[in-house]
């Protein structure tokens, strides 16, 4: 198996080096988790049905915050504990998580997206990632002292 580094020391495709920041669906689901869920610490990401390892998720997230997509900061209730968010650069995979979202929706037949969702995503997509974004910056605005 090729390590994901190898793709952008002998490609300039872009979807390729992409590929080797967010090439894996582990890493997908805890952008997810974070996007679009409002799971924000490490031990609800273990609770999530589909039953991400420890390891898996710790190797993920310290990897999306070495690539700048993902930052920490301390628990409120707890200084062994930290809570998780998208950066800004984690943020503008929005659009490329929505589109997903939309094919799926579309193509597969076992998704399963909340009534509300799936209305904005199938008739106003622009509006979805809107209210998302602005979900995400009221959180920020709430748990992030800057």
């Amino acid at each position: 198996m090729v390590a994901k580094s190898e793709h952008k020391q002998r490609s300039e495709c872009p979807i390729a080096c992409a590929l080797d920041i967010i090439g894996d669906h582990w890493t997908l689901l805890v952008i997810r988790n974070l996007m679009f869920l409002g799971v924000h610490e490490y031990k609800d990401m273990l609770k999530m049905e589909e039953q991400i390892s420890s390891s898996i998720l710790s190797n993920r997230l310290m990897k999306l915050q070495n690539e700048g997509l993902v930052d920490s900061l301390p628990h409120p209730g707890s200084q062994r504990r930290k809570l998780y968010y998208l950066t800004v650069k984690g943020k503008e995979l929005i659009y490329m998580m929505t589109e997903l979202v939309i094919w799926s929706n579309n193509y597969l037949e076992t998704v399963n997206i909340p009534e509300d969702k799936k209305r904005l995503i199938e008739n106003a997509p622009e509006r979805f990632i809107k209210l998302t974004l602005k979900e995400l910056d009221e959180w920020e605005q709430q748990c992030v002292k800057t």
